[in-house]
């Protein structure tokens, strides 16, 4: 692959929202409704057909295989997506915990593009089973057979970006998996007290995306025209990092350089030496 053709893979994104739609989302669900056809239209403006958009509800096992998971494939359209949040029936639930982990398995199973950048938004109210939440019916084990740490090592593999958005943010259990889920993959961790709060995240996360992919696309055309790394005249000079010299050629700060560098090596794109 040329370098013109890894500079275009770079406006690639695919996001999946894999939302809790157990009874107690209803306000999220209806503040989504209102939000969610915003955050879509600035993404589509800026991206167009580089854009695809999924979707994975998930309530939990107790509520039986036909209704644990509500699922729209990644597409291009949009609005597919926006008329599953507007149609989705939001019920079901038994015990606290839900089917966090058969959701986040659902979105590995996806047909994520190649060199995408890959993204979940992870949106709940409640643990995934088998992390210590009281009154479990899973307590010995999650029915995926997967535990926390599998999870979020398949989907730091897999190069998915987990962004996770607690509407329980006095819960230490759900915000610590949570947390698991996100930081490990790359993503955030953030919560919020109502549904409308949750949204305003979500918008501020998708502008971030946005600007992800246009600071990666300077990094790695940086990186493809070359960087000289000085040498010391002797063994006491300091010499700076590669990394170090191209956060001075960008003029940001060393620690976006790394960030970049790490998307850039998730979405297995040559980096230049």
């Amino acid at each position: 692959m040329n370098a013109a053709d890894q500079l275009a893979l770079l406006r690639r994104l695919d996001l999946v929202f894999c939302i809790d739609i157990t009874g107690s989302m209803g306000g999220l669900i209806a503040s989504a409704r209102r939000h969610v056809g915003n955050v879509l239209d600035a993404l589509k403006k800026e991206l167009g057909s580089d854009l695809r958009v999924g979707f994975v509800g998930y309530r939990d096992h107790g509520d039986g295989p036909a209704k644990l998971l509500t699922v729209e494939t990644l597409n291009t359209d949009v609005d597919k997506v926006r008329k599953v949040i507007d149609e989705v029936k939001v019920d079901g639930g038994g015990d606290a915990p839900e089917a966090v982990f058969a959701a986040l398995v659902k979105c590995l199973e996806l047909d994520w593009a190649k060199s995408s950048y890959r993204v979940v938004i992870l949106i709940g109210d409640a643990p995934p089973h088998s992390v210590g939440a009281p009154g479990d019916s899973y307590a010995k084990g999650d029915p995926t057979g997967l535990s926390l740490d599998d999870v979020a090592n398949r989907m730091e593999t897999e190069g998915l970006f987990v962004h996770a958005l607690s509407l329980v943010p006095h819960d230490k259990i759900t915000e610590s998996s949570f947390r698991r889920l996100s930081i490990s993959t790359g993503g955030t961790y953030s919560d919020a007290t109502s549904a409308d709060a949750a949204m305003k995240v979500v918008e501020t996360i998708s502008k971030q995306f946005l600007a992800d992919l246009e600071f990666d696309r300077r990094l790695l055309q940086r990186l493809q025209q070359g960087v000289v790394v000085p040498e010391g005249e002797d063994d006491d000079d300091v010499v700076p990092s590669r990394d170090e010299v191209v956060a001075k050629l960008l003029d940001v700060p060393v620690q976006q350089v790394w960030g970049g560098m790490m998307r850039l090596r998730r979405r297995r794109l040559n980096i230049p030496d």
